[in-house]
């Protein structure tokens, strides 16, 4: 049995087609493989008799039914599909399911990644069997836990922009890109810094008082900004590769997708008003796309490779970790490339029907890898 944890029941996700097309592509991938599945929620997981309530999904021609199921924890695989909005809900629930799995013999996967500081320590720090490295990708340069006066210190003496980034954080949420330029001022752009839109040019004493007021409600780090491709019409663009581990544990590109910045916008994100296009299939439509962007397909292919390797890095770290969304980012100057944000709850909207379900396939074959070998221990 691969019980699938979520934030919502059966009402709500009524309301998130996107959600339930990927719980339904999950749930043919089990039929194909010979597991059952079923979706339930933190509050519907009875951690002293180790039991989950929960819905298997029925489909008729125009209507999705819910049929109510119990099922024992041992022995099974739970895939945690908790997303940002989930955790903040069920967070007091949600830790007690993590700890009722281990207690009655549950195979958890897909935790969520620890913090930025964290796995960018991971990424860089040398391989301590092939004593090297991530080789196929750099990562950008990263000032972890700064204060003020080193924030101020290190943009003086930058000579391109940085990024403040939250430690803890996603979607593009609350960080700003600055870029000194003369006499004590710097261009300030964030498109979603604390629910509003940034863009202007500010003062040292400016900088310094917003940066305080960020960091008073959360730890940041500072990172190169990386002078990223473009379109002709000047939209940054980067590529989020996604990636999901199958039946043998084996990591395997399943989506690759250009991001665009909305015009005159920093941040390639899909939710802060970017657009995307999906590169993963060869057609007319993707070498058009790269074409524009200057870039070939066995570049494209580099892309897919340098972050196979981070997420094998990642996984080396985090054996459960499932699936992974991995933001690669191409210098313009000389077509370097740069790992710079890794994300276990890649969104699904940026997604076609067709890359879902080769995802899912992998996440059922997966989820049966190990529960196979969680009976041989």
């Amino acid at each position: 049995m691969l019980f699938v944890l979520t934030g919502r029941g059966p009402t709500a996700l009524q309301n998130l087609p996107r959600r339930i097309l990927t719980f339904q592509l999950l749930q043919q991938a089990c039929r194909d493989v010979g597991m059952e599945m079923m979706i339930t929620t933190p509050a519907n997981v009875n951690g002293k008799r180790g039991v989950c309530h929960g819905w298997t999904m029925g489909e008729s021609a125009q209507t999705i039914s819910w049929t109510p199921k119990i099922a024992p924890m041992s022995g099974n695989v739970l895939y945690d599909a908790m997303y940002l909005r989930d955790l903040k809900v069920h967070r007091k629930a949600y830790k007690k399911v993590l700890a009722s799995a281990q207690k009655h013999g549950c195979v958890v996967f897909n935790p969520k990644l620890p913090a930025k500081d964290e796995l960018h320590q991971l990424l860089t720090e040398v391989d301590s069997i092939s004593e090297r490295r991530l080789s196929r990708g750099l990562v950008p340069a990263s000032y972890l836990h700064v204060d003020v006066r080193q924030i101020k210190h290190l943009l003086r003496k930058a000579e391109q922009s940085m990024w403040l980034k939250p430690v803890h954080g996603s979607g593009g949420r609350n960080m700003l890109l600055i870029q000194p330029l003369c006499d004590g001022r710097y261009r300030v752009r964030g498109d979603r810094f604390f629910d509003r839109h940034v863009s202007a040019e500010w003062r040292e004493s400016e900088l310094v008082r917003h940066v305080q007021q960020a960091l008073r409600r959360r730890d940041y780090l500072l990172q190169e900004d990386i002078d990223l491709l473009q379109t002709p019409d000047g939209r940054r663009v980067d590529f989020r590769v996604t990636l999901a581990r199958g039946g043998t544990g084996e990591w395997e590109m399943t989506a690759i997708t250009a991001r665009y910045a909305r015009a005159g916008g920093a941040l390639t994100n899909f939710h802060a008003g970017g657009s995307i296009q999906s590169l993963t299939e060869v057609n007319e439509e993707t070498a058009q796309a790269l074409w524009e962007l200057g870039c070939t397909r066995q570049e494209l292919t580099q892309i897919a490779n340098c972050a196979k390797e981070a997420a094998q890095r990642i996984s080396a770290a985090y054996p459960l970790v499932g699936v992974l969304g991995i933001d690669v980012g191409v210098r313009r100057q000389d077509k370097a490339m740069y790992v710079y944000d890794c994300n276990s709850r890649p969104g699904r909207d940026i997604l076609t029907d067709a890359e879902i379900a080769r995802t899912m396939r992998q996440i059922a074959h997966f989820a049966q890898f190990l529960q196979s070998q969680s009976k041989r221990v």
